[in-house]
């Protein structure tokens, strides 16, 4: 499954226009932290898993939360 597209669609409405990457840095797009967690607590119920918060603190960019996903599914 395609995790970035499915980043990209929870993040549309706070992109303003701006693209999204993998390397994309989720301070730099201007989504704090309470985004990241509503985005991840989506992601969470979609593909059945539950992030830790010592994992969630880690997380900075697109990919950090993508390859995080490809862990967390194999």
């Amino acid at each position: 499954m395609d995790y970035f597209d499915k980043i990209k669609e929870g993040l549309a409405d706070k992109l303003d226009g701006q693209e999204l990457t993998l390397d994309s840095n989720f301070k730099d797009l201007g989504i704090d932290s309470l985004d990241l967690v509503d985005l991840v607590f989506a992601l969470e119920e979609e593909i059945g898993t539950q992030f830790e918060d010592d994992e969630l603190l880690k997380i900075k960019t697109v990919r950090d939360l993508c390859e995080l996903i490809d862990e967390k599914t194999k």
